[in-house]
């Protein structure tokens, strides 16, 4: 049975096609949703059996301007 992996890449991060071909030898079927391209989130995740996201690089520097202060109440 082939489980469905969606993994969506933010700008900037590395490109998956390795993990993918890793992930297919175990039985994963990957769908990559790039953020940057426009392109759009599943409307639901029923369907999925796993979600990973990858974004871009962060240091110590960044935290003014990291996207988590949103998520972290900064």
């Amino acid at each position: 049975m082939t489980k469905r992996l969606v993994v969506v890449k933010n700008r900037g991060a590395a490109a998956p096609e390795g993990l993918a071909r890793a992930l297919s030898a175990c039985g994963w079927e990957c769908e990559t949703i790039e953020l940057a391209k426009g392109e759009p989130l599943p409307r639901s995740l029923q369907e999925v059996d796993g979600l990973l996201i990858l974004g871009d690089s962060i240091d110590v520097y960044d935290q003014g301007v990291s996207p988590m202060q949103v998520y972290l109440g900064s």
